[in-house]
């Protein structure tokens, strides 16, 4: 059987993944850090080994890829807070640049990297971003962007070395998960009562077709090569609007302009200083007030792919999170 190493595996993500590999008879070997995120994790099988460690510790990276075939590198720290900064540059790009040379030294016969659509740099062009877009350095571009372009160009620094590997560009990831994190959270959100919505809009992907992507590329003979993964491109208000729907509750009916909503991430990081937490940051409020909109047809021709249809994911999404909270209150 087949042995893969997961990185990442208790991310939104990862675990997603694992339980699409096991589906596949592969035999996976998860890494992760936190005891707590893991014992959360109610996934047991004989083709699960939980393996504690850190992409940052090359000895415990070294010990993880002991034997294993193929890696999947999911791990990644995703914020858009300033004091997050320095953490998530060493996760981000240290990180990858330590499970590139752990591969290259352990002979891995693959290795499959997930990016980021941020890492293709953003404009205020309307044009249709995919695989060809070449970075640019601008305001619109997030620390987490700047963390994934400098992680990625690892993993190409890998591949001029001897390393076959893919990567992958997805956009907004979709599905269930733990409701106060994530995408997840924004349908948590919608059920709790969301008044405001921004402008802008962005690609969206159900997760299981990001799954399904990463199993068939790693199944392949493709290599060296990079994809962008987006189901479908969508306006937040749509989004929320259909979300709403699902779920049976009032649409958002406030409009959330530009200027207001970096104004609003400005109070909100203010009132940090004193102990809370900003749900919302300068840098995510921008980006949400604008539109970026991918071109995902590239891996659908290279896999001969077809996306599911996005209506379909905010429904599943949903019943997900009622059945979740019916769970909750029959157990309260």
């Amino acid at each position: 059987m087949k042995k893969v190493l997961v990185t990442g595996a208790t991310g939104f993500l990862g675990q997603h993944l694992i339980k699409s590999l096991i589906q596949e008879n592969i035999s996976v070997r998860a890494l992760y850090r936190d005891e707590k995120k893991r014992s959360a994790i109610s996934l047991e099988t004989e083709n699960i080994e939980w393996v504690k460690g850190d992409i940052l510790d090359v000895f415990s990276l070294e010990d993880a890829m002991m034997d294993c075939d193929e890696v999947y590198h999911c791990a990644a720290l995703v914020s858009f807070s300033k004091k997050d900064e320095a953490r998530m540059m060493k996760t981000n790009v240290e990180g990858t640049a330590n499970v590139v040379n752990e591969c290259l030294t352990a002979g891995v016969k693959k290795l499959f990297y997930v990016s980021s659509v941020a890492s293709l740099g953003r404009t205020e062009t309307s044009e249709l971003i995919s695989e060809k877009h070449k970075w640019e350095n601008n305001k619109l571009n997030t620390r987490y962007a700047v963390s994934k372009h400098k992680a990625e160009m690892e993993v190409w620094r890998g591949v001029a070395e001897g390393l076959n590997a893919v990567v992958i560009y997805p956009t907004m990831i979709f599905g269930p998960g733990d409701w106060n994190e994530n995408t997840s959270k924004l349908f948590h959100t919608v059920y709790k009562g969301l008044k405001f919505y921004p402008v802008g809009g962005n690609g969206m992907t159900d997760v299981r077709d990001v799954c399904d992507i990463a199993f068939q590329l790693m199944q392949s003979d493709i290599s060296n090569e990079r994809f962008v993964v987006c189901g479908t491109n969508m306006t937040y208000m749509d989004f929320f609007f259909e979300v709403a729907d699902a779920l049976g509750k009032p649409r958002p009916t406030i409009k959330l302009n530009p200027s207001t909503a970096i104004i609003g991430a400005r109070v909100l990081s203010l009132l940090s200083l004193i102990g809370k937490e900003p749900l919302v940051t300068v840098e995510s409020a921008r980006t949400s007030s604008n539109t970026f909109f991918y071109d995902g047809a590239k891996i659908s021709q290279a896999l001969n792919f077809k996306y599911r249809d996005f209506n379909d994911t905010i429904k599943w999404v949903s019943g997900e999170l009622m059945n979740h909270h019916s769970k909750f209150q029959n157990n309260s």
